[in-house]
């Protein structure tokens, strides 16, 4: 019987009898992530595959939050054969706020995008001292490496 048990979701989930909506029923990590890949990948055009190489949740997200996604670059390798390109990206989910137009001219941390992942009281620190708006809206920073077609745009002649 403890397989049965098991597989039911824990009720801050779905209990609203119990919890508030608001501040207290939590969307599951899963859901997140897909959210903000999903949000994300407007911008990286034709994605074939993609590995998820580290995941990290940062602050919980409830029922009726907005996520948006900042998506940095860490890597790129055009020397794939034919017209293929390997990206290493970060991406950070991010709720309740419109990144373009809300984080349009703040400067972001560096520290936030490079390197090594850190830990989630590190981000949060990091956010507090050198970028506030961020403080407590990041939900999840994922890193992936994705094969997608190149963009190039070559000449071709008859």
């Amino acid at each position: 019987r403890l397989p049965p048990l098991a597989s039911l979701p824990p009720p801050r989930h779905f209990d609203t009898r119990r919890y508030d909506p608001l501040t207290e029923i939590y969307v599951p990590g899963g859901l997140v992530l897909g959210l903000t890949m999903s949000a994300s990948s407007r911008d990286l055009h034709e994605i074939l595959h993609e590995e998820i190489i580290n995941v990290s949740f940062i602050n919980n997200l409830h029922p009726g939050n907005v996520v948006s996604a900042i998506t940095y670059v860490q890597k790129l390798d055009d020397t794939l054969p034919g017209d293929l390109e390997s990206l290493v990206v970060r991406t950070f989910g991010i709720k309740n706020l419109d990144v373009v137009k809300e984080l349009d001219d703040v400067p972001l941390p560096l520290e936030l995008f490079e390197g090594e992942p850190r830990k989630p009281k590190e981000i949060e620190k990091i956010c507090k001292q050198k970028c506030p708006k961020l403080s407590n809206k990041i939900v999840v920073v994922t890193d992936r490496q994705i094969l997608r077609q190149a963009s190039r745009r070559e000449i071709f002649l008859l």
